[in-house]
C-alpha cells in the first residue's frame, strides 16, 4: 500500500509542473553558478537590454529553485522505500541529506516501531485485518504530516517579496532620525539599504544597489547626511560577497524598484551567498517598527542632544536650535500628533537646561565685584551690545533675502515664517515674504 501511494505521490510530482522527461534530473545543473550555460550564452545575454536580461536569468533561477523542490520530495519517498527493508542502516548514511529531510525520516521512524509493537500480538485472522487498515491509515495520515512539515519548513525559509523586502529597507531620512537614538546600532544592523553608486554611462539615469547592513563603524571624518545633521560614523555594507564602508549621505529616500532586487537575489546566488528568508525579514521588520514607536526618556534625550553637540564640535546655538524645535512642535499640533508634540516640548525643556548648565554661576561673595566691574566697563558692554545687535540685524536681513529668492523651496517652509516673523520683530527688522 506504502508504495502504491508514493508512486502516485511521485507521478504528481513530476507532472505538477508540466510535462517531464527523464532527463529533467540533469536539468539542474545545465546552467552554471552564475546562471549562463557557457560563454556563447554569456555573451548573448550581456549583449540584451539589462531589463530583458534579468528577466531570463530570474526565470533560470526560479526554474532552478522548482527543480530542486522536486528532487528533494523524490528523493524523500525513495528514501521511504528503502527504509521498509532497510531502516536504520539506511537512515546512517543519509547524513547527507538536510534538517528538514532527518526530521521527516525520524518522525517515519517512530512510525515504523508504533506498527511494530501493534504487530508483534496474536496474528488471529481479525487482527491481521485491523493491523491492515491500521496501517493504511496510518501510511495516508503519515504523508499528510510530512507535506505538512515540508511546507511549513518550506514557508519559513522562502524568499521574501519585493513587498515584503521594502519593509527591512531603510532610507535615508530615518537614519538621520535616528542617529543619535540609543537604538540606532541595533536597529540599523541587518536592515537593508539602497545606495547610490553613480550614473549609468548610456541612460544617465541613476544607479543603485541593495545592500545589507553589516555592521556600524567609525569613519575617518565628520561629514553632513543633511543640513542640520552632521556625522561620524559609516555603514558596513555587504552586496553579494563583496564589503565596504559607505557613508549615510549616499543612502537612497526611495523605494527598491523590482529590477534592483532581481538583481540583487541573482548576485548572491552566482556569488554562493545565502540568500534573506521570509523569517529574518519579519524579525528585522518588528525591529524597525519598535524603533518608529519608542519613546524617549528625559535623561535618553538630553545624552542625544550632548553627543550631537560633541560631533558638531561647537555649543549648538540656542536660538537656531529653538527656532527649529518650535518649529516641528507647531508643526506636530497642526497635525494633532499629541505625542510627537509632548517629545519636542521635552526636548525644547533639556535643552533649556542644558545650555543653562554651560552658563558661568555666581556665588554671593562674588556679586559684589562683579558689580563694580560692570559700572566700570558699562561702556564698553554697551558698545559691544550695539555692535552684536548690528550684526545680527545684517545677518537676518540676508537670511530674509535669501529666503524671498527661494522660489521653489517657499512651499515646504510656510510653518516657518511666524517664527521668521517674531525674530524680525525682536531685532527690529521689516520682513515681508509674499507665498
Amino acid at each position: 500500500m506504502s508504495k502504491e501511494i508514493d508512486d502516485l505521490i511521485l507521478e504528481l510530482v513530476d507532472n505538477g509542473g508540466g510535462a517531464r522527461s527523464d532527463d529533467d534530473d540533469d536539468g539542474i545543473d545545465e546552467y552554471g553558478p552564475d546562471l549562463y550555460k557557457d560563454e556563447e550564452d554569456r555573451r548573448r545575454l550581456l549583449a540584451l537590454p539589462e531589463v530583458e536580461r534579468e528577466r531570463i536569468l530570474s526565470e533560470r533561477s526560479e526554474e532552478r529553485q522548482r527543480n530542486l523542490e522536486r528532487l528533494e520530495v523524490r528523493k524523500l519517498l525513495n528514501d521511504g522505500r528503502r527504509e521498509d527493508t532497510t531502516r536504520r542502516s539506511t537512515r546512517a548514511k543519509g547524513s547527507g541529506t538536510s534538517r528538514a529531510l532527518n526530521e521527516l525520516t525520524r518522525r517515519r521512524e517512530e512510525k515504523h516501531k508504533s506498527r511494530s509493537k501493534r504487530g508483534r500480538r496474536s496474528p488471529t485472522p481479525e487482527r491481521k485485518r485491523t493491523r491492515y487498515s491500521d496501517e493504511s491509515a496510518g501510511e495516508a495520515s503519515e504523508i499528510e504530516e510530512e507535506d505538512e512539515y515540508y511546507a511549513e519548513t518550506k514557508a519559513k525559509k522562502r524568499t521574501p517579496t519585493l513587498e515584503e523586502m521594502q519593509s527591512i529597507v531603510l532610507r535615508r531620512y530615518q537614519l538621520e532620525k535616528w542617529l543619535y537614538a540609543p537604538y540606532f546600532d541595533r536597529t540599523v544592523t541587518d536592515a537593508y539599504v539602497r545606495i547610490y553608486i553613480g550614473d549609468d554611462s548610456k541612460t544617465r539615469s541613476s544607479v543603485y544597489r541593495l545592500c545589507k547592513v553589516i555592521d556600524i563603524v567609525d569613519w575617518h571624518k565628520t561629514y553632513k547626511i543633511s543640513e542640520s545633521t552632521a556625522c561620524k560614523k559609516a555603514l558596513l555594507l555587504k552586496h553579494g560577497s563583496a564589503e565596504r564602508a559607505f557613508t549615510m549621505d549616499i543612502v537612497s529616500n526611495h523605494s527598491l524598484s523590482q529590477q534592483e532586487y532581481t538583481r540583487f537575489i541573482n548576485t548572491l546566488e552566482a556569488e554562493h551567498v545565502s540568500l534573506p528568508d521570509i523569517e529574518e525579514v519579519e524579525h528585522k521588520a518588528k525591529d524597525i517598527e519598535k524603533a518608529a514607536t519608542y519613546v524617549l526618556s528625559d535623561k535618553e534625550v538630553s545624552e542625544m542632544i550632548k553627543r550631537k553637540q560633541q560631533v558638531a564640535g561647537r555649543t549648538i546655538n540656542a536660538s537656531m536650535e529653538q527656532a527649529v524645535l518650535l518649529s516641528k512642535l507647531e508643526h506636530a499640533r497642526s497635525m494633532q500628533d499629541d505625542q510627537m508634540a509632548q517629545e519636542i516640548q521635552r526636548e525644547l525643556d533639556l535643552l533649556k537646561e542644558v545650555l543653562d548648565s554651560d552658563k558661568p554661576k555666581q556665588t554671593r561673595n562674588e556679586l559684589p565685584r562683579v558689580a563694580t566691574e560692570q559700572s566700570t566697563q558699562q561702556v564698553k558692554v554697551e558698545r559691544e551690545r550695539e555692535r552684536e545687535a548690528q550684526r545680527h540685524r545684517n545677518d537676518m536681513q540676508q537670511r530674509m533675502k535669501k529666503l524671498k529668492d527661494m522660489k521653489d523651496g517657499i512651499a515646504p517652509m510656510v510653518h516657518y515664517l511666524p517664527l521668521y516673523r517674531k525674530v524680525a520683530d525682536e531685532l527690529g527688522v521689516h520682513f515681508s515674504c509674499n507665498t
